[in-house]
């Protein structure tokens, strides 16, 4: 994760503006003189939204409270009050918590409500809970609208800010058998896609996502790794400024959307990550809005002023040692292992989940605890550039490798084979390990493709095919070598585009609009990662277990790798010269190009990748044709019908049948 300081500014003049909104929608004055009430919550009530049993009611309840005294007063203002403050809504202060419970409630009917808090300096805040696990918001109006035409309308006497939507006898998601009885991958055989859901597709949606996971299956991965898709402030975003963990953003899609896209996947053999930034929150988180800058901070139990970590500030930084909080996030964990099935957490800035001093570490190992108390074969990986990585590893957790080791693939993917810039001289050994979740890229990283294209050895820079066709082996020295292993969106197709282009984090274009998906070069690239993929997680996974033999150091152009006499693969990372490749002994076949016996050796063009296998294999084969999904968007997919494809005279035909096809689906005879 990395940020750009100014979104800190923007945000906290946003918060100025929702405060003096808030100031001028509710009217204060029918509620002067009415005393504050106070009354024992019902057992088991802290934070949150307690429905009952009988599907028509609902307790809410709050903390309000700074560091030494709790607020004076809150009053629940929304649909059930007109949006009026009004005293038989004020809620029972019980210590720091304020609490009120609604019968009479329609079942499967939203409400929209808000918190109304007179703090005890007498400041007066408008929130909405903590707990929320749906939220309306007056941008609503725009990408979110769109996804969804049938979202409630922003109620029009609210202050602009976020409103908590309830539905008390809400009908429950029906998961499949293939959710409910789904069997995870072990942890160290993981082969993860990163996906931002907005930038994926074109629909930009949990649906448009849901429309292509064909083709994430047939790429072969057995896990999918979603971008923050909780609440976050505006409506794109990397989703990186998050202010509500229990509401699923509005801009992917409803909760069903979402559910809908995890149980494809779990009927696919694909477990799901979510990432979750747990280390600070934004303005309108409404703790963080109750007491949110400065004076007001220091007075904020939720938050620290200063990273105990010592690390950059982002939004505010959650104080885990806080009671409240360390409840919150584990009710979080717990939520989305039960509501949503998920099957594991990626920790944005794990490093930095501190209390009041640097215990990242021993929160951690808690909060894991609260996982596998839940649910013990879920996944939690750590960004942790903290110390103590092997301590969380010992435990179970998982830990990202690293940019030193992308600066490791550029080199390769250049044809360069230095060192790194960070001295490591055989630093693709960080890549084979358990344990460490390696990658060549990763959201926060540049494109490799893109490094290639800039400042590629030989042609590489200028030949468009000659840089593509370096991709497949890219990937094979990472997903075949030990542990579990990353590809970033499109890093299978060779995506070209710099992470700059539009801003850091801003939209890039989809390769689906770029012709990606017709070029016989950009399909070959997928087809051998597909086939090198599929190889590790359906057609040989019990080879990849111990420890492989490998050749991967610096400035070595022929690198290897060998799982016993299962698996030998072999690249030339040279971007001029032709490499000799000798077989080990024993009986191979040639994975890659048919599953045919091998010979005893080879001669490597730059770029190539060879597969070999112990016993014969058959590589699956794809067809490429142009679909519209439900949504009429018109992205292409690569998918599996029982076809060939061939080579000839240089063009990529395919046939089915008895008809034959260009790549682009035109039918030649």
């Amino acid at each position: 994760m990395k940020r750009n300081s100014i979104v800190l500014t923007l945000f906290i003049c946003a918060l100025c503006v929702c405060t003096q909104a808030a100031l001028a929608a509710v009217n204060w004055s029918t509620v002067e003189g009415v005393a504050p009430v106070t009354g024992a919550r019902p057992a088991g009530v802290t934070n949150g939204i307690y429905y009952g049993a009988d599907g028509s009611s609902v307790t809410l309840c709050t903390y309000a409270a700074s560091k030494t005294q709790p607020a004076k007063r809150v009053f629940l203002v929304g649909d059930m009050t007109d949006w009026k403050l009004d005293a038989a809504y004020q809620m029972k202060r019980d210590g720091n918590y304020f609490w009120i419970t609604l019968p009479g409630l329609t079942p499967g009917q939203e409400y929209c409500f808000q918190y109304a808090v007179e703090r005890a300096d007498g400041v007066r805040k408008i929130i909405c809970d903590l707990y929320s696990e749906k939220v309306l918001h007056a941008d609503d109006q725009y990408e979110p609208k769109q996804v969804n035409s049938s979202l409630t309308p922003y109620p029009s006497m609210a202050d602009g800010s976020y409103v908590t939507v309830i539905q008390p006898g809400r009908t429950a998601f029906q998961w499949s058998d293939a959710t409910l009885h789904f069997s995870r991958p072990d942890k160290n055989n993981l082969i993860i896609y990163e996906a931002w859901v907005y930038d994926y597709t074109t629909a930009r949606t949990f649906k448009g996502m849901t429309n292509k996971l064909d083709y994430i299956q047939n790429l072969g991965v057995n896990a999918i790794e979603l971008m923050p898709v909780a609440e976050f402030e505006g409506n794109i975003s990397w989703g990186y400024n998050p202010t509500l963990y229990f509401a699923v953003d509005k801009t992917y899609g409803s909760s069903d959307d979402l559910k809908r896209l995890i149980d494809e996947c779990h009927k696919r053999g694909i477990a799901v990550i979510v990432d979750f930034v747990f280390n600070h929150a934004y303005g309108q988180n409404p703790m963080n809005k109750l007491y949110p800058y400065g004076t007001d901070l220091a007075s904020n139990p939720w938050f620290n002023v200063t990273p105990p970590e010592g690390g950059q500030t982002y939004g505010q930084d959650w104080n885990h040692d806080f009671a409240p909080a360390k409840e919150m996030f584990n009710r979080v964990f717990r939520y989305w292992l039960e509501e949503y099935k998920i099957d594991g957490f990626r920790l944005d800035l794990s490093h930095g989940l501190c209390g009041t001093t640097n215990n990242a570490n021993s929160n951690l190992k808690a909060y894991y605890n609260t996982v596998k108390s839940v649910s013990p074969s879920a996944y939690m990986i750590l960004e942790h550039w903290g110390s103590g990585h092997q301590d969380l590893i010992n435990n179970g957790m998982l830990c990202w490798t690293g940019a030193g080791l992308c600066s490791a693939y550029y080199q390769i993917a250049m044809g360069w084979l230095e060192p790194d810039p960070s001295g490591n001289t055989d630093a693709l050994n960080d890549a084979n390990r358990n344990g460490y979740v390696s990658y060549a890229e990763s959201h926060d990283e540049e494109r490799m493709q893109y490094k290639v294209k800039m400042y590629g050895a030989g042609d590489l820079k200028t030949n468009t095919d000659a840089r593509v066709a370096r991709v497949p082996a890219c990937v094979a020295f990472n997903v075949l070598l030990k542990g579990p292993h990353m590809l970033w969106q499109f890093e299978e197709v060779g995506y070209d585009i710099s992470i700059d282009q539009n801003g850091r984090t801003g939209t890039k274009p989809n390769p689906s609009r770029r012709g990606y998906f017709s070029d016989a070069a950009r399909v070959d690239a997928f087809t051998k990662c597909a086939q090198v993929i599929t190889l590790r997680t359906q057609l040989m996974p019990d080879a990849f277990t111990g420890t492989p033999t490998v050749n991967i150091g610096s400035r070595v152009a022929l690198r290897t790798v060998k799982w016993g006499s299962n698996v030998f693969a072999a690249a030339n990372f040279s971007a001029t010269d032709n490499q000799t490749l000798t077989l080990p002994s024993g009986t191979w076949y040639d994975y890659l190009s048919g599953g045919g016996r091998a010979a005893a050796s080879y001669t490597l063009a730059p770029g190539e990748l060879k597969v070999f296998t112990g016993t014969p294999v058959v590589a699956p084969t794809f067809s490429n044709i142009q679909k519209r999904d439900a949504q009429g968007i018109g992205d292409i997919r690569i998918e599996t019908p029982q076809a060939q494809k061939i080579l000839r005279d240089g063009q990529v035909l395919i046939l089915r049948g008895d008809k034959t096809y260009t790549i682009t689906g035109s039918m030649v005879k």
